[in-house]
């Protein structure tokens, strides 16, 4: 796909690892074939190529203002037969608006999102997290934190990625990196505090989980108070 088509958004290098361990992850936080999921950002469709595959028909929605990669990853990754079979869903808003499906959602997916996004798109995917999800539902989101307790892995930030502006990291409103709008590669960091904040104002709890992923990133898991 990437030979033909070029950069889609994500390293061909951990293409099939970042998928499968997302599945794990999620299998790990109670996904069944039953639950609804609603994934950010769902780009070309590696972790949907698994997730598509493991839940019920009508269960999996996307979103993904660039849809020709959707279009791409139904092309190489999918069948017809699995596409009519599964009946995964998607839509292509670049508001995060997570209502567009009609649907009250067991999980929220943001692999690699965050690591793009700008404060205020980080924001509006929290609110769509209040609006559509399920009371018990769960969040998971990545994200390249400004501070690490970990030397090693501060040293590895240091040494990756640029200096931001802000003690939040970074504080502009536009997407950073590939999308519907820009063919520029890019990545963002976020302060830990500022993503529990933004949590606590909407009633969210916000942990973060430990170990880091296959493309360098920390996850958090963000669920309903109480």
């Amino acid at each position: 796909m990437m030979a033909q088509h070029g950069f889609l958004g994500v390293p061909v290098e951990t293409f099939e690892q970042a998928g499968r361990e997302q599945l794990a992850d999620l299998l790990r936080e109670g996904l069944n074939p039953e639950s609804t999921v609603l994934e950010f950002g769902c780009g070309c469709l590696r972790i949907a190529y698994w997730l598509v595959r493991f839940l019920d028909p009508g269960c999996y929605c996307g979103i993904e203002p660039a849809r020709r990669r959707i279009e791409l990853g139904l092309e190489y990754l999918f069948t017809p037969e699995d596409v009519r079979a599964k009946q995964p869903r998607f839509d292509f808003n670049a508001e995060f608006d997570a209502s567009a499906f009609g649907t009250r959602f067991d999980f929220f997916l943001a692999r690699s999102i965050w690591t793009h996004a700008g404060k205020r798109q980080i924001e509006a995917m929290l609110d769509s997290f209040v609006r559509n999800a399920k009371p018990t539902a769960v969040f998971l989101a990545s994200y390249l934190p400004t501070e690490s307790s970990d030397a090693a892995y501060q040293a590895f930030l240091n040494a990756r990625f640029p200096a931001q502006s802000g003690p939040d990291g970074y504080d502009g409103d536009r997407w950073v990196g590939t999308s519907h709008e820009s063919d520029t590669p890019g990545v963002v960091q976020h302060s830990l505090r500022w993503i529990k904040e933004q949590c606590l104002r909407r009633g969210l709890t916000c942990d973060e989980l430990e170990g880091v992923d296959c493309d360098s990133q920390l996850w958090l898991r963000i669920k309903h108070t109480g």
